[in-house]
């Protein structure tokens, strides 16, 4: 089956304290608010530009759309468990894994107070993802449905896979057996809008939503200010517990940081500048999680400077990890030993996998093997120098210039690095993957199946690959699966070296003392219903 994952590719915005081994983080009791002000204010340096989750797939769009709309499934509280949000109870799913039965809380009411959702706003919110004119960006959420690539295709006006039987009551039937499915319907971007609210706004939607979520737009400036307020017609007794959230948006990153150390903001990133200053004065809640990202140097399988294996492998056996984690990160990360993320389910265990050694030695004798020695190895990068993948990069180029090859930097603008990488022809990069959810799916068949590699210049093919992660795929059974996957990685990773896994990054935020109860999961998503600040500013 045809599918299209996105990468998120930026640094995300928080990180948790207590890290959970399910799954995400977070701060505080639960005990609820008291007498502060119940606003949390925020900052971000970007303007996000639109709220619509289903035409922009990065991570500042999805973190607004946790607060307007609502998805069927979710994540309990900091876990990688699902659970049911829209529907009154996890789907039924019948025996042979192809029809799933859902239903509906009868209590979702839009945050405008009167519009109700139902069983055809689910359908409408599928049809629009994957109207090729309807501007959805992540169609692959719904295409394992029966029916949706001949929708797609203009060849019906219907998805024969999606049988409406009542307002709360509906089921959705696969083409094949899915294993990943339900984790689908949780990605932000599987939100479910409501028609006739879609339609009344018209072009104004991306900027003018109403959704479904625990909090509503009430102001938007572009590029300078966000104001969310609290939903008072939020299906969910007692939440949220801010009245409200007002992001500013200051580009300046210092700028950002000095504000909050002044404490015009509750909340922030924290810049590597900044992390040991901030993380010792003692004054902060420091915020920390071990999300589900790889960092990696992917290598473009038809390019000819890749050609030969034992240059990949010198490569790969060139690159000190753990030196890099030490320096470039400061130890906010650890060591990848494989591509798939630890902690997802079916990953390698942590500091477990198939990726090459460091051996420096053996790699410089490849290199004199392979008559590569002075060979120039050409990559992009895009971004600008000095930024994160900048000095990764530099840091790489010492390593390899170490056994005679020289690494080559093109820089090229955002625009043109990302269509010539969906085209399959960038020569080779140092990029990073944030899981879209907790599946090695996600991370595997996005760079190594046939039909997927292109899209990521990886352009790598191998038919025993495809027909793992097809198995994989249409598995029920987590320990085959496991194998499957684990299999792949050995291939990929440790036989064919068409990636080299560098390091997996933590994220970290500090926090003023008094704001409670802020959860983020290892999908790298915050969430602010339970959040609440207690006297103190």
């Amino acid at each position: 089956m045809k599918r299209w994952p996105w990468s998120i590719l930026t640094v995300l915005t928080a990180a948790l304290f207590l890290f959970s081994a399910c799954g995400g983080t977070s701060t505080g009791t639960g005990e609820g608010p008291t007498t502060a002000d119940q606003v949390l204010h925020d900052w971000l340096t970007t303007d996000p530009k639109t709220f619509d989750v289903q035409g922009d797939t990065t991570i500042a769009v999805y973190e607004m759309g946790r607060n307007l709309y609502s998805t069927l499934v979710r994540y309990k509280k900091g876990t990688l468990e699902l659970e049911p949000e829209l529907l009154a109870k996890m789907p039924e799913i019948s025996p042979d894994g192809l029809t799933y039965s859902f239903e509906l809380r009868d209590n979702i009411v839009a945050s405008d107070g009167t519009t109700r959702l139902t069983s055809s706003d689910v359908l409408y919110t599928i049809k629009r993802m994957l109207d090729p004119n309807g501007g959805g960006a992540s169609p692959w959420l719904f295409e394992p449905i029966k029916g949706a690539k001949d929708f797609m295709e203009g060849k019906t006006q219907d998805i024969e896979g999606f049988i409406i039987q009542d307002d709360t009551h509906f089921q959705i039937v696969l083409e094949a057996p899915y294993a990943p499915f339900l984790q689908y319907l949780a990605v932000p971007a599987a939100s479910i809008y409501i028609e006739s609210l879609v339609k009344a706004a018209g072009d104004e939607w991306p900027t003018k939503p109403v959704g479904t979520g625990p909090f509503y737009l009430d102001t938007y400036i572009p590029d300078q200010k966000i104001v969310f307020k609290k939903n008072p017609y939020y299906f969910e007794e007692g939440l949220p517990k801010l009245d409200a959230i007002e992001i500013r948006i200051i580009p300046d990153e210092a700028t950002g940081l000095l504000d909050f150390e002044k404490g015009t903001f509750d909340i922030t990133s924290i810049p590597d500048t900044d992390f040991e200053r901030i993380t010792t004065s003692g004054k902060y809640t420091i915020l920390k999680n071990d999300a589900l990202n790889t960092y990696f140097f992917l290598f473009n399988m038809d390019n000819p400077q890749f050609a030969d294996k034992r240059v990949r492998q010198a490569i790969a056996m060139a690159i000190d990890k753990e030196k890099m984690v030490k320096t470039l990160l400061g130890g906010r990360g650890s060591v990848a030993h494989a591509f798939v993320t630890p902690g997802i389910p079916g990953a390698f265990p942590p500091g477990e996998g198939p990726a090459l050694p460091y051996d420096p030695e053996k790699a410089k004798a490849l290199v004199e093997e392979a008559g590569a020695t002075g060979k120039t190895i050409t990559i992009w990068q895009s971004g600008k120098a000095g930024d994160s993948a900048s000095n990764t990069n530099l840091a790489i180029q010492e390593m390899l210039r170490a056994i005679g090859l020289e690494l080559k930097v093109e820089i090229r603008d955002r625009s043109a690095y990302f269509e010539a990488r969906a085209k399959g022809e960038i020569p080779g990069y140092q990029g990073n993957w944030w899981a879209d959810f907790p599946d090695p799916d996600n991370y595997l068949w996005t760079f190594f199946h046939s039909s997927s590699s292109k899209r990521y210049s990886s352009n790598y093919k191998n038919p025993e690959v495809d027909r793992l992660l097809e198995a994989a795929l249409n598995s029920s059974d987590p320990a085959e699966r496991a194998r499957l996957y684990q299999r792949v990685e050995d291939i990929v990773v440790g036989e064919d070296v068409a990636v080299v896994p560098l390091y997996h990054l933590q994220q970290f935020r500090a926090l003023q003392p008094n704001v409670k109860d802020v959860v983020m999961y290892q999908t790298g998503l915050v969430d602010y219903r339970w959040t609440y600040k207690e006297p103190g500013r």
